[in-house]
């Protein structure tokens, strides 16, 4: 994320800058950063054209900066303005790649809650947890950091039972299962990692005659690479074909994250599907 603009004037930055994004974007490259690595100069730009996580934590802030950009209701001069100051204010300066990173960390960060400051109310509340008695979701998180049960993955002793008709969602190292207890649904998070199971998030669900079954969901890469942006699981309302809440699966940190849909543009673009015994 990153242009060789030399010195002018204000608006002529501004005009370079949304230019050296047109440029970046027909150069990308899909395992580089958003700019062309052949053409940097500055010692920054080379440290990220060397390292494969700062090329990608480049990529990704790119992408959530062109869909701020484009958010209805972003100041887009200003944002450009801010962008360039960060560019060389801040990540310019750096000396090194935990500086670059930090400083990329630290800015998306400060992108990604302007943008769901700016969604309408609908989309903000994507991001808030289902309903549910606060005594049932403190029982649910105390299994947590507990081993899965023998051939039952959620003790059924504890009252959590399967729900008719909700398939796990199998990925790479983690199940995803729909448990009801009392009345409420959960959805446990299963880390099957290194040949074990271990119960390591809960999140809750709204009722299934509401939402239906838990879905299995991606959203698609958009640089050409065969790698997801995101990989999770979802829900849609009956005879609805747009998702009403998203998760993403990040069993390396042992966590559900509830996504926005109606931010950086995942709204149309995350496909879902049932998942399917032995997936």
């Amino acid at each position: 994320m990153s242009f060789e603009i030399p010195a002018a004037r204000p608006v002529a930055r501004l005009l370079l800058l949304a230019t050296g994004w047109l440029l970046a974007a027909a150069a990308h490259a899909a395992t580089g950063p958003s700019f062309d690595c052949a053409r940097v100069t500055s010692t920054v730009n080379k440290m990220i054209c060397a390292s494969p996580e700062l090329s990608a934590r480049d990529r990704e802030l790119a992408d959530h900066y062109r869909a701020l950009l484009g958010q209805p209701g972003t100041d887009a001069a200003a944002l450009q303005k801010e962008e360039l100051e960060w560019l060389h204010q801040v990540r310019d300066r750096c000396p090194d790649t935990a500086c670059i990173a930090q400083a990329y960390s630290v800015w998306d960060a400060v992108l990604q809650a302007r943008s769901k400051r700016m969604a309408s109310p609908a989309a903000s509340a994507e991001t808030q947890p289902f309903m549910v008695d606060p005594a049932l979701m403190l029982d649910a998180r105390s299994m947590l950091g507990k081993p899965c049960a023998s051939g039952e993955d959620v003790p059924r002793e504890a009252g959590y039972l399967p729900v008719a008709g909700s398939l796990p969602v199998v990925s790479s190292g983690s199940v995803v299962l729909v448990r009801r207890r009392i009345g409420a649904d959960f959805a446990f998070l299963l880390d099957t990692r290194r040949g074990a199971c271990r119960m390591v998030d809960v999140v809750a669900l709204p009722p299934h005659a509401q939402a239906g079954n838990l879905l299995q969901c991606m959203v698609p890469p958009n640089d050409g690479t065969a790698t997801p942006l995101s990989v999770g699981v979802g829900l849609r309302r009956p005879g609805q074909k747009a998702p009403m809440a998203y998760w993403e699966v990040d069993v390396a940190h042992g966590q559900f994250i509830r996504q926005p849909l109606g931010v950086l543009g995942w709204a149309q673009s995350v496909r879902c599907q049932e998942p399917e015994v032995g997936d």
